[in-house]
This record gives C-alpha cells, sequence and structure tokens, in this order.
C-alpha cells in the first residue's frame, strides 16, 4: 500500500538502507558520489556479466563504501534483496531506502519493488528513488527483437476474464521501431502511449523518429509526461488503470527512461495489480552497449509503503 508520495529532492543524504546497481554505466555511482549518500548497509547489485566499461570502478568505489555486492537478477534476486534490507529492519519506526535506478535494468528493478512490498508487509518503508538522466549519446541503431516475455513470473498479470481483449500501456523511447514491434507482437485492441518531455531535445528528435507509424497501425491514445514530475506521472498511470482494468487484459511494456519503468512497477507491484503484467521486449545481446554518463539533473521519487 502507497501511504504517501512525493517529488523532489530530499533534505538530507543519509538512510538506513541503500541499493544501487554495480555495472558498466558511470552513472551507477553517480548520485552517491555527487550527493555523498550515505547508509547504515549499502546493496550493491551485480549483472552477473557486462564487465566492461566502467564496471571495475564502480566495484571498487562501492565496496570501498563497504557494500555488499549480491547478483540483482535471476530466481534468487528478491528472496537475497529481502534478506539482506531485512537485516536493519525495525518494528519501531519507518525504515528508510535509497534505491539508484539510474543505470539499473528493468528486470532489476522490478526485483528491487518486489522485494520491498514483501518487506512493506512486516515494517514500514520510506523509499526515495533517484533516476539520473543519461547523456545523449546517439544516434541510437535498430536491432531485432529477441527477447518478448513478462519481467518476472510474477509479473506476468493472471486476468479473471481471458476472454476480454488486450489493452497495452507503452512508455516509449529510442530505439528505432522496438516499440512497434512489441506491439505487433501483443496485437491489442487498444494502446495508451506515455511520451517522455524534458529530457533533451535530441532525445525528443529521436522519440518521434524512432516511433513513427505507430498511430497509423494502431488505434493509440498518446501521454505525454515530464521526467522531472514522476508523482503526476504515476497518477496518470494509476487512473488510466482503474478505468481499464475491467475493460481489457492490460500489459504495460514500459521502454523509455528507467524512471518510467520504476512508476509503472511501482503502481502495480505496491497496488497489488496482479491482473496487470509487465512486459519486456529486447534485443539481448544484439544490443548496442553504451557507457553512459550522467547528464547531470537528478529526479527524485519518494514513497511511503506500508501501515503505520
Amino acid at each position: 500500500m502507497i501511504r504517501d508520495e512525493q517529488e523532489g529532492e530530499p533534505l538530507e543524504f543519509e538512510f538506513d538502507v541503500s541499493i544501487v546497481s554495480i555495472g558498466f554505466e558511470q552513472r551507477c555511482r553517480w548520485v552517491t558520489e555527487s550527493r555523498d549518500i550515505s547508509s547504515k548497509r549499502g546493496i550493491g547489485l551485480e549483472f552477473g556479466f557486462l564487465a566492461d566499461g566502467s564496471y571495475a570502478d564502480n566495484k571498487s568505489f562501492f565496496e570501498g563504501r563497504k557494500f555488499k555486492v549480491i547478483n540483482g537478477l535471476g530466481s534468487g534476486a528478491v528472496g537475497a534483496i529481502i534478506r539482506e534490507v531485512s537485516s536493519r529492519v525495525s518494528d519501531e519506526r519507518d525504515i528508510s531506502v535509497f534505491v539508484d535506478i539510474s543505470a539499473m535494468s528493468r528486470e532489476m528493478i522490478a526485483n528491487v519493488a518486489l522485494a520491498l512490498k514483501e518487506i512493506s508487509r512486516v515494517t514500514a518503508l520510506k523509499v526515495t528513488v533517484a533516476y539520473a538522466p543519461s547523456k545523449y549519446a546517439g544516434p541510437y541503431a535498430s536491432a531485432p527483437i529477441r527477447l518478448a516475455s513478462p519481467i518476472k513470473p510474477a509479473l506476468a498479470g493472471w486476468s479473471a476474464f481471458p476472454e476480454l481483449p488486450v489493452g497495452a500501456l507503452f512508455g516509449l523511447g529510442c530505439d528505432p521501431g522496438l516499440a512497434l514491434g512489441a506491439l505487433q507482437f501483443l496485437e491489442p485492441k487498444k494502446a495508451w502511449v506515455f511520451s517522455p518531455k524534458g529530457i533533451d531535445p535530441q532525445f525528443d528528435k529521436a522519440l518521434l523518429s524512432a516511433n513513427e507509424h505507430i498511430e497509423d497501425i494502431f488505434d493509440v491514445t498518446r501521454f505525454d509526461y515530464r521526467i522531472s514530475n514522476p508523482s503526476q506521472a504515476r497518477g496518470r498511470l494509476e487512473v488510466l488503470l482503474n478505468a481499464i482494468d475491467r475493460d481489457f487484459r492490460v500489459v504495460i511494456v514500459p521502454f523509455g527512461p528507467k524512471i518510467f519503468a520504476w512508476l509503472a512497477l511501482a503502481t502495480v507491484v505496491f497496488t497489488g495489480r496482479s491482473s496487470v503484467g509487465v512486459w519486456a521486449f529486447s534485443s539481448k545481446e544484439q544490443a548496442q552497449l553504451v557507457d553512459r554518463a550522467a547528464d547531470g539533473p537528478i529526479i527524485w521519487h519518494t514513497l511511503k509503503l506500508g501501515s503505520q
């Protein structure tokens, strides 16, 4: 249950628990370093592969800050995160948790959300999420879809009414043709697409080019959202789900900035929408790997979970 929601930079940067990713992007450590984030317990989520780019520097940085490094992907990740965070659990007050999603994969974000949902059943949590947009590193290259499946089995979406038509909610990104290919795979009766604004004019141009022709083929309603207003964007997602989930079998595909993936997963996981699926479509090994640097601004989103 979401008890409260805020956006904007927190007044202090001391937390009970910090959760970050340790991968190949410079952004993995940028927020922690630039804001001097401190915590009683640090958890670094590894990918188990892609030990290129800035991986060695990132791992050295977080190990120097006494972070416990664990595998952030796979079937055992949710349980591992629960165990590590639960070592700080207290029944006397909210546990403050910092999560930097900037360089996490969508599966990793899902693992964090699912773990926090379970922990919030026994203690109240104050979860502060940071997202540092990357500098534009285009042009974006197209690649074929190699993976099409729910992000996690727990997020497959199990509708009690399988006869209903599919309704798809998409976050749009800059990968050419990816959203169109995913729509052709799902073949929804109706689609709602969320287009990010307020990043960089170069991103805006690349996004338009990457998603041309979608509205020529599918029945689409488009929403613009500003990444600097995550609470407003999440509220719009929740209102839309309330309006359509009785008429459609709903699938969410969170392309685009990682903040949209977090908002979609937070809405589905923390409000108990087991009938809504959250799917991933990707090129896997065909995708172009880019060691992305942070652009400068940080988007903040804070949720209070659990009962008082």
